[in-house]
């Protein structure tokens, strides 16, 4: 007897109730040849990479099992004609490679870890977006803030300009009328 694994994708509309049926035919499929069912577990409903028959989405359920070589054919095409079974893989593994409810605990746990620390890499990731775009928005204030000085300074600098051209102009005026005044006193 060699050691198996079964993976195969049903459909996501079937109840918990149909989707113990079909786990349960399968299983049964395997001790009606003699096998034995060493490990089995529901990896839950997931988004497929593309479609399958239309379902973007699929229920994913593993199983280990010991088994004769001849009689995974009929493992087989049990699963194809079945209609609520969307896809199906069976491999030849190790002894090394099987499984025990301890292994399911651990694949749970690290599972939950796994989201933990991608919960946290999401939260890291949003805080340091935050900071990123008050940084930005801290820079375009100072920004406004020095364009606005800079609009006041030449405000000022044109101003002072106006004013010392305008003193130009009458000291300019001023000496003019001196000259004429003199030139004026002298004609007489």
């Amino acid at each position: 007897m060699n050691n198996y694994e079964i993976v195969y994708i049903i459909h996501p509309a079937l109840q918990e109730g149909r989707l113990n049926d079909i786990k349960s035919k399968i299983h049964e499929k395997i001790t009606s040849f003699k096998g034995k069912v060493l490990y089995d577990d529901n990896w839950g409903k997931k988004k497929l990479a593309y479609a399958i028959d239309k379902q973007k989405y699929g229920t994913y359920l593993f199983c280990q099992f010991l088994l004769e070589g001849k009689d995974v054919q009929a493992i087989n095409t049990d699963c194809e004609l079945n209609s609520n079974i969307l896809r199906h893989l069976i491999s030849r593994i190790d002894s090394s490679q099987i499984l025990d409810e301890k292994d399911k605990k651990e694949v749970s746990d690290k599972k939950i870890e796994v989201k933990k620390e991608a919960s946290k890499e999401v939260v890291e990731e949003k805080v340091s977006e935050e900071v990123q775009e008050e940084e930005v928005s801290e820079e375009a204030q100072e920004e406004e803030v020095s364009e606005e000085a800079a609009e006041e300074i030449s405000k000022k600098e044109a101003e002072e300009k106006e004013e010392v051209s305008e003193e130009i102009k009458e000291d300019s005026t001023d000496s003019d009328s001196e000259e004429t005044k003199k030139d004026d006193s002298e004609e007489k």
